[in-house]
C-alpha cells in the first residue's frame, strides 16, 4: 500500500461524498474513484495508439497502390 497526499480541501469533499456512497471509508472511495479515471485515460491513449497506427497503415497502403505520392 502506498500513501498519497490531497489538499484538506479535496479530503473534506471525498469525506462529504462518501456519505452518500455505498463506500465505507474515504481510503475505499478515493481508490474507486483513482482507479476508474486511470482506467478511462489508459483507454483513451490506446484507442489513440490505435488510431494512429491504423492511419499510418491506411497511408502506406494507398502509396504502395499508387493513390498517394510517397
Amino acid at each position: 500500500m502506498t500513501d498519497l497526499t490531497v489538499s484538506e480541501d479535496l479530503a473534506n469533499r471525498i469525506e462529504t461524498r462518501v456519505e452518500q456512497t455505498e463506500f465505507e471509508t474515504a481510503d475505499e472511495y478515493a481508490e474507486f474513484v483513482l482507479s476508474e479515471v486511470v482506467t478511462r485515460a489508459e483507454r483513451e491513449t490506446d484507442r489513440s495508439s490505435e488510431s494512429s497506427t491504423s492511419k499510418e497503415g491506411v497511408q502506406e497502403r494507398l502509396e504502395s497502390l499508387g493513390y498517394l505520392e510517397e
